[in-house]
Order: C-alpha cells, then sequence, then structure tokens
C-alpha cells in the first residue's frame, strides 16, 4: 500500500517493548521502512500498569476509577520515551503533544515531513484524546489498553492508518477478529471495527 508523504499515520508502541534495550534502534530502522508519514505515537504502560493490574486484583476496586487512572499514568512513559527520541539525532523532526493546545494544533494541521524518506513524529498523552466523556465506545475497563485507545486516537485526528507494534510473532494473514481471539490485541478494538481496513498489527523486529 502506497501513501502520499503527508499521510497521517498513528502507531502505538506496546508496552512491552519499552525495557528493549535497542528500541530506539529498532524503531529508526521500522521508519525507515515505511513511507514517510505525519506520525503520531501512543505509547503502552507496560509493566507499570501490570503493576497497577496485579494490585487491582488483590485489592480490587470501582473499574471505572482504575482505569481512569491507568490513563492519566500514561503520560509517565510518552513523556519518557520522548525524551529519549528528542535526544536521538536520526529523529530529525519529533515533539510531544501534552497540552489541548498542542493537540487541537495537531488535529487540524498536517505535518509535511522533513523529506519523502523521514517520519514526522509527535508523541501523544492520551488522555488529551481518550478522556472521560469523549464519547469514546469503549469499555472503562480492563479490556481497553492503549491498542483500541490508539485506534480512537486515529479516529479523531482522521489518520490514514493505525498501527499497532508489538513484541509477540504476528501472523501477516492475521484479521482483527483473529488478533482478538489470540489475545494479541485488547477485545475492545471490536468496538472500533468498522477501522479494520486501516489496521495494521505488526511485530517490531529487532536490528541485527
Amino acid at each position: 500500500m502506497t501513501f502520499h508523504p503527508t499521510t497521517r499515520r498513528v502507531i502505538k508502541l506496546g508496552g512491552s517493548l519499552l525495557t528493549r534495550p535497542g528500541l530506539l534502534d529498532d524503531v529508526h530502522a521500522w521508519l525507515t521502512a515505511q513511507t514517510a508519514a505525519d506520525t503520531c505515537v501512543i505509547v503502552g504502560g507496560g509493566r507499570m500498569i501490570d503493576a497497577v493490574r496485579q494490585w487491582d486484583q488483590l485489592r480490587s476496586v470501582d473499574q471505572r476509577e482504575v482505569h481512569w487512572m491507568c490513563v492519566e499514568m500514561l503520560k509517565h512513559s510518552v513523556r519518557h520515551l520522548a525524551k529519549a527520541f528528542l535526544e536521538d539525532d536520526r529523529f530529525a523532526d519529533v515533539s510531544l503533544l501534552e497540552t489541548d493546545s498542542q493537540w487541537h494544533q495537531y488535529q487540524t494541521n498536517r505535518v509535511v515531513p522533513a523529506s519523502s524518506k523521514s517520519s514526522s513524529l509527535a508523541f501523544l498523552v492520551p488522555g488529551l484524546v481518550y478522556h472521560r466523556g469523549c464519547d469514546a465506545p469503549l469499555p472503562e475497563n480492563w479490556s481497553t489498553t492503549t491498542d483500541s485507545i490508539a485506534m480512537w486516537v486515529a479516529l479523531c485526528c482522521q489518520a490514514n492508518e493505525v498501527v499497532l507494534l508489538k513484541s509477540c510473532e504476528v501472523s501477516v494473514d492475521s484479521q482483527l477478529d483473529d488478533w482478538i481471539n489470540e489475545g494479541i490485541v485488547d477485545s475492545a478494538c471490536g468496538a472500533l471495527s468498522h477501522m479494520k481496513d486501516q489496521l495494521r498489527v505488526e511485530r517490531l523486529p529487532e536490528c541485527k
């Protein structure tokens, strides 16, 4: 599939990737192999959210409250990773969207990549887009993760595609229902099944 250089792409970096030593190398190699795009990046919570999940199993409280607490916590992982990308000279156009005005500007203006071979990267604090009262058709519980949140963000910013990058193997022949049944993506993605033709789910390869 070929996209115009000003295509908007949302990518989700799975939380399990956060502790991969060569993550920036791997993302750089992956991006180099893609058509350049105006790219919005969602970052999973990884072990930070896993700890809350384990805690909730021991001392269960209101599922909605825990859900929104976890969404709020995602700002920490995205800020931390954005800083690493900002300090890496291989990524020429990196920004952090952490205020309503920054998101509004991004939402209404497509960023033209600096060259036809490089993608701009805008790291998004998810709570700016996915929050209480946003009318997203996603369950406010553990069945919603950054997989379906990334799809919601893609819908809100009229992205041409959304790519969920994983650490696990992903069959190239699978479809959304298969990924849900295999536990590769969260079940809440089914609520946005009308976006399945815009969705890619891939394993992020490790550089040799």
